[in-house]
């Protein structure tokens, strides 16, 4: 038999844990139950538990009946919802304005496993710390035999830093279908991410079919970066993917990027361009050539038969109109229009948020959401508006690892793992104003579902820790540790890691 009774690996690190001696074990005995307090958290809580059956089922081959039951008996895992009056010290810090409804508590005992939140999204966050606890082969794809299915005896008191822990995946420059951002979001979940944003439209494709101006997917849906393949979103996708995202706790982000990068509306109508001619059809990756007509209203009928259409699909409270690299646009233009897409946002009920230098607007309301993207923003700090922390030299995932790496860019000098790791989101925003953080990954190197694996990890860890855990409890030669045993797991859910050299994997 496999020991596992010792302490495991854990990421992000949770803001307390005790550890205790023994472990509780699986066995084909152990039952899984819940119980929720109000009846609106039941099908909720029936559909989190048939998830971490499923999963416990499929690597251990144990029966494990579930139901709803209040009862914390001998060989049980209990997931409790409660409005009871308890709080987990984790939440106590006031900036945190929405992390108790992820908070959790989790004790384990040999006799029993208890998972206790107010709400199941807590309920969710908890358990991925669970399966953490459990032995790595919980992340096979099949069962494992001779394994000592134990969990070590600790309690844990958790909530995140930051209530916005987002990645961003550009699909624009190079298409990634349906199957292959299911498979991130299954990654984000894993490491308590709970927003997911994509950059659906750019100077080369248009990624979103949008049913009252159809020719921008006929026309760019096909085009990428190099010449290479493209695709598209059908709608009935993209409403595939929100709920994919939302049945783990996740909400996903549109952006229609927009007065610049818009190359590939201009291509596919020509009514969006001065001459009534439509621009031709672009694979580079050069930026600032393209802007929509900022004092024409066909561009803002066009803008509302977009929004209006994508907000219909989208039930979360954010649009992002991008707004950054508008450099074919005058000052005063952009601010008209960016005033204009503002409005039409809030007449579908979503909170614009939008890329440096958008902020820079006098039109822009302080209600907006900037996310960041170069080192500080005086004027966002200005108007008091919330903002995404999204430090390139930091939080990009597509800058190169070192130099002589061979995917990825370097514009904003190279990103090792340990600086990926090593940076404070608060040092750049004032923390009243800070949302949380971001990791984008824009595609113009990454081609393929393997071309994604190499960038993202294991950089996307160390994202989630800095977006979860206290910075006090944070330091790089701990996490060097538990950074390699985790990757144990990534080897057994098939992602392809790469081995930075920065890392102690010895």
């Amino acid at each position: 038999m496999t020991a596992s009774a010792s302490p495991r690996a854990l990421i992000p690190l949770p803001a307390s844990v005790v550890w205790n001696p023994n472990a509780f074990r699986l066995s084909p005995q152990t039952r899984i139950v819940w119980c929720a307090d109000l009846p609106e958290h039941a099908e909720a809580m029936v559909r989190i538990t048939t998830l971490l059956t499923d999963r416990i089922r499929t690597a251990t081959g144990f029966p494990l009946p579930c139901g709803e039951n209040r009862a914390s008996d001998a060989d049980t895992i209990l997931l409790e919802v409660t409005t009871a009056d308890w709080q987990s010290p984790a939440c106590s810090n006031p900036a945190r304005a929405d992390a108790s409804s992820e908070a959790y508590r989790l004790t384990v005992t040999e006799a029993c496993v208890r998972l206790v939140a107010t709400t199941p999204e807590g309920i969710f966050r908890g358990i991925q710390t669970l399966y953490q606890l459990l032995p790595a082969q919980i992340d096979a794809v099949e069962p494992a035999s001779d394994i000592d299915w134990s969990v070590p005896c600790c309690v844990i008191e958790d909530a995140p830093v930051y209530a916005w822990r987002g990645m961003m995946l550009d699909v624009a420059r190079h298409f990634h279908p349906v199957a292959t951002v299911k498979r991130l979001i299954d990654q984000l979940a894993r490491f308590k991410f709970n927003k997911l944003h994509l950059h659906l439209t750019d100077d080369q494709g248009w990624r979103l079919e949008i049913k009252s101006w159809p020719a921008l997917t006929e026309v760019c849906g096909p085009v990428a970066v190099n010449g290479d393949p493209g695709g598209f979103y059908t709608q009935d996708d993209y409403r595939e993917l929100v709920a994919y995202a939302g049945s783990h706790y996740i909400d996903l982000i549109p952006e229609i990027d927009m007065p610049g990068h818009t190359n590939a509306a201009l291509a596919a109508y020509g009514e969006l361009n001065p001459d009534g001619v439509r621009r031709d059809t672009y694979t580079g990756i050069e930026v600032g050539f393209s802007s929509l007509m900022c004092r024409e209203e066909a561009t803002y009928r066009f803008i509302d038969d977009v929004l209006r259409e994508v907000t219909a699909l989208t039930p979360g409270a954010y649009l992002h109109i991008g707004g950054d690299e508008a450099k074919a646009t005058t000052e005063e233009d952009f601010a008209y229009f960016i005033g204009r897409v503002c409005a039409i946002a809030a007449t579908y009920g979503k909170t614009p948020i939008g890329w440096n230098n958008f902020e820079l607007a006098e039109t822009v309301p302080s209600s907006a959401v900037l996310q960041m993207w170069q080192n500080e923003s005086p004027k966002a700090v200005e108007k008091g508006m919330k903002v995404i922390a999204s430090v390139p030299n930091r939080a990009y995932l597509d800058m190169k690892y070192h130099e002589d790496y061979p995917l990825g860019l370097a514009w904003a000098g190279c990103v090792p793992t340990d600086v990926a790791y090593g940076w404070e989101p608060s040092d750049h925003v004032p923390k009243a104003l800070l949302l949380g953080i971001e990791c984008p990954l824009w595609t113009e190197t990454a081609v393929t579902e393997a071309d994604i694996d190499q960038l993202v990890f294991p950089r996307l860890l160390g994202h989630a820790e800095v977006g979860w855990t206290p910075q006090a409890l944070r330091n790089w030669p701990d996490y060097q540790i538990r950074l390699r045993i985790m990757t144990e797991r990534l080897r057994l859910q098939g992602i392809r890691y790469y081995a930075d050299p920065v890392v102690k994997w010895d």
